[in-house]
């Protein structure tokens, strides 16, 4: 039998929280590039080592360095302190105190417990997406650019331009980011973590188990967990007036398993956090039916929460594919003319910078509490609580929706969701029609689900769902495959993936920036590499001619091979008169 001594293990790989000294750099699109090979993204699976592929906090830095120039800053709890403690804290993304305090609507995101503090989907941050499609950034431009009522074509795209920096911190719009991630403390490092950049610190050796985690000096007191940590914000920031404003609207986005802890806050005590939420967007919530068991959860999901989730019947964010047991029959219960607007038909100016009017009465907290008694079983029903919910409970069958769905795009990664940007604005565009009237607001009660039969066509004969031909953005876009692919020659293929090559590497030549001497040799690589892409095109080009001419064309524009020279086509005439 052998063993090693502990002396003579090999070390934990280390490597530096920097991207430059990693061999990485940031371009001007606001994406992972290599420095030496400007057009290569960026590689994780370097190694099949996951602890050695985690250069994470790097990323981490990127972000919120783009959110502090949008006026979102880390705050660190329990001391609702900008200054960062020496001592257990978890850090939640918000404006400035006085900022926020002042904001009419608020946004409050509650992320999957498996994700960092303002990170959406690192496999995007790290490929197409870049650091701001990844990760919160984009979202808080979205917001930004709604706010302003005189914007033009140009103004919007210098506010997705990377490094783009807010001028008036005024203007910053309320978004609070809640950390279900990040509730382990180290105090070596005095950071907060996830479980998994947890495991990923250093260890004595390779063959060490990685860092105990002690309940006591490892967590923090009202964070020790995702559910107690939604509840801790709840109590000590949006409930406490002190801080949000008690007339405040707030609007909750919840995340995969972030529904779990949003909805147990709503079950423990409806009175106290359900009137104080606004309207509620879910992103694949993994709650069904059967769990919603509180007859006032159930009816507020009914009619003030919308979930978007990926579907196969069409990808358009603005088509219902699901609705919740027994929606009809409720909606029909309230219906009314001033419970039905329009949906996502928004027509007052809704701005998430705007200040709340000054006054001694909060207004729309009394008119919740209005809606939350609306809701509330009469006392007659009262006896009989119990009994329905049993009788939900058991008919339930664990697969149906808990509030209307609507799909959530083309990619099925539940991660993946909510950084699609017509997510993002069909969610915005929902609280802005609760915006419009917070009090009356109901989710329509004539909501039709999407059940538009594929609608093949000569032009579109691989159709899976209805296309709108006339090219308009409206409701009638459905999963759009565009025209079936014309049969090509090897050559054209060739020639095809080639100038597809040359697009790619001329768009990463221009967003490597010039003048830096880190770059100077990758850059100059990548412009040797377009010059000799651009010659092979060239080639491919005049060889697809030729062998268009001589009659070996089998698509494209000589189908069959039919154009030949003009000598040899009188020849051929002249045989067969």
């Amino acid at each position: 039998m052998f063993r090693r001594i502990e002396n003579a293990l090999e070390p934990d790989p280390s490597f530096p929280a920097n991207l430059k000294e990693l061999g990485f750099f940031i371009n001007s699109s606001g994406d992972i590039r290599m420095i030496n090979a400007p057009e290569k993204p960026y590689v994780y699976h370097a190694t099949n080592n996951d602890r050695v592929n985690e250069v994470r906090p790097c990323q981490r830095k990127e972000v919120e360095q783009r959110l502090s120039y949008l006026g979102l800053n880390c705050i660190h709890l329990p001391d609702f302190a900008m200054t960062k403690p020496n001592g257990p804290h978890v850090p939640i993304l918000a404006p400035l105190p006085e900022v926020l305090k002042t904001r009419k609507r608020i946004i409050v995101l509650v992320n999957d417990t498996m994700q960092d503090l303002g990170i959406l989907a690192y496999r995007q941050l790290q490929r197409e997406l870049g650091i701001n499609g990844g990760s919160v950034v984009n979202f808080v431009k979205e917001m930004i650019k709604r706010s302003s009522a005189d914007n033009d074509a140009e103004k919007d795209a210098s506010i997705f331009r990377d490094g783009y920096v807010l001028e008036d911190k005024a203007t910053t719009p309320a978004l609070i980011v809640l950390n279900t991630g990040q509730l382990l403390y180290s105090h070596k490092y005095d950071q907060a973590m996830t479980l998994r950049s947890w495991s990923a610190m250093p260890r004595k050796s390779v063959a060490h188990d990685m860092i105990r985690i002690q309940d006591e000096e490892n967590r923090v007191p009202g964070h020790r967990d995702a559910k107690e940590h939604v509840k801790t914000v709840f109590d000590q920031v949006i409930c406490n007036p002190d801080r949000v404003s008690a007339d405040a609207e707030v609007y909750v986005i919840a995340i995969e398993d972030g529904t779990e802890s949003v909805l147990k806050l709503l079950t423990d005590n409806f009175d106290k956090y359900g009137t104080r939420i606004t309207a509620m967007a879910l992103i694949h919530s993994l709650v069904d039916d059967s769990q919603v068991k509180d007859r006032r959860v159930r009816d507020f999901l009914h009619q003030r929460a919308r979930q978007w989730k990926f579907s196969d019947l069409t990808s358009d964010p603005q088509h219902c594919t699901d609705l919740p047991n027994s929606y009809d029959q409720h909606a029909d219960q309230c219906a009314s003319p001033k419970d039905t607007p329009s949906i996502m038909q928004s027509t007052k100016h809704i701005s998430w910078h705007e200040s709340i009017s000054t006054g001694a009465v909060p207004v729309l907290t009394k008119a919740l509490n209005r809606l939350a008694v609306s809701i509330t079983p009469s006392a007659h029903s009262t006896t009989r609580k119990e009994e329905n919910e049993e009788k939900i409970a058991e008919w339930s069958s664990g697969q149906a929706v808990i509030c209307p769905t609507f799909a959530g795009g083309n990619n099925s990664v539940s991660e993946c969701i909510f950084t699609y940007p017509p997510v993002q604005h069909a969610i915005l565009s929902f609280f802005q029609d609760v915006a419009q009237d917070p009090y009356h607001y109901r989710n329509p009660p004539g909501l039709k689900t999407y059940t538009a039969a594929p609608q093949p066509s000569p032009d579109h004969p691989l159709a899976l769902s209805p296309i709108n031909n006339n090219g308009d953005d409206d409701d009638e876009i459905g999963i759009n495959f565009g025209a079936p692919t014309v049969q090509m020659t090897p050559e054209q293929a060739e020639l095809e993936e080639a100038r597809e090559r040359l697009a790619e590497l001329r768009v990463a030549f221009t967003a490597c920036p010039d003048g830096i001497s880190e770059l100077v040799q990758g850059r100059t690589k990548l412009g040797q590499k377009i010059k000799v892409m651009e010659t092979r095109v060239e080639d491919l080009e005049n060889n697809t001619n030729k062998a268009l001419l001589l009659g070996g064309g089998g698509g494209g524009g000589d189908p069959g091979g039919l154009i030949v020279p003009g000598g040899e086509r009188q020849e051929k005439d002249q045989k067969k008169g």
